[in-house]
């Protein structure tokens, strides 16, 4: 599987590529996430320090009597109603615990019985009931706080751990493809690179090739090895015309410096028994052979020496 080494490039880019993409839409859900926790945490906490405060307030105008005091803090429970209605609007809090915030934090029975203390009689028994719907809506608001609080909790603990195991899952393909890309790509290029370096390379076997390689490298290393075997190939079939040549040309050589022997001889020894015989001009002209024939054969044997030393 993925034996080519462009394959395994473009597998590793398209790894990296979706990783970073993930690793955006993964730091925008969890910075999203983390902002909604801090405001149903926030909201909670206000909602709880808010009715902590007016029961407080309530309980003592209820022992000092001071009914009056307690029609004053029905807007401010109105509005703390409000704020409790506003942890309805947050996705993150599931349904079942919305249900049990209406049923259990019912703020407008409290404002209903501050209007009914009033005209209530006997006003210490409704006082009493008062007292205790204050306490049991104090109770359910510090457990649906707990609750709701420990739940976003672990959804955001929950939603992390899947980022890191996602992130975990592509970091491990990753290597994977990094490793084959290695062993398929980078491994047989360092092997390669260290049999051309090699002092005692032997051109005639050519280079080798790890199984394990890329389909692209073994296509390289047998184009070069047979590169070399037609280069091989064709030397080996003009070394046959280069023997002859230089066969040919060192028997030509031999001949002519022969003949120019002879002819220099025979010009030398013309020029000596008929020295009387000849004019002047004649033995200038035999002189003349002579030195032809001489600076002749010093340049058939020159060129004889330069041939042999390209041989």
């Amino acid at each position: 599987m993925f034996k080519s080494v462009n394959s395994l490039l473009y597998l590793s880019f398209l790894i990296v590529g979706l990783s970073l993409f993930l690793v955006i839409i993964l730091g925008v859900r969890q910075y999203r996430v983390n902002a909604q926790y801090t405001e149903i945490s926030s909201l909670s906490e206000r909602t709880l320090f808010g009715f902590s405060t007016m029961r407080e307030q309530m309980t003592e105008a209820l022992i000092s009597a001071n009914y009056g005091e307690l029609k004053a803090i029905i807007p401010d429970l109105e509005q703390l109603n409000t704020l409790v209605s506003k942890l309805y609007d947050y996705q993150m809090i599931p349904a079942q615990y919305k249900l049990a915030m209406a049923d259990t934090i019912d703020l407008s029975s409290l404002v209903i019985g501050l209007r009914r203390l009033e005209v209530a009689e006997p006003k210490k028994a409704a006082a009493l009931e008062l007292q205790r719907e204050m306490r049991r809506i104090g109770e359910n608001l510090i457990k649906v706080d707990r609750i709701i609080t420990a739940h976003i909790r672990d959804s955001v603990i929950g939603f992390q751990l899947s980022v890191i195991g996602t992130m975990g899952i592509l970091i491990s393909c990753a290597s994977f493809v990094l490793i084959a890309l290695y062993r398929r790509g980078v491994r047989p290029l360092l092997d390669l690179s260290r049999q051309v370096e090699a002092d005692d390379v032997d051109l005639d076997q050519g280079f080798s090739c790890p199984p394990e390689a890329g389909r692209e490298l073994q296509g390289l290393v047998v184009s070069v090895n047979r590169m070399l075997a037609e280069r091989r190939s064709s030397g080996q079939g003009k070394a046959p015309h280069v023997g002859a040549d230089h066969d040919l040309l060192s028997e030509t050589v031999n001949e002519t410096t022969n003949n120019l022997n002879a002819v220099i001889n025979y010009a030398q020894l013309l020029l000596e028994s008929g020295s009387e015989e000849l004019s002047a001009e004649q033995r200038e002209m035999i002189g003349r052979i002579v030195a032809s024939g001489e600076r002749i054969g010093e340049q058939w044997q020159r060129i004889s020496r330069e041939f042999n030393h390209q041989d």
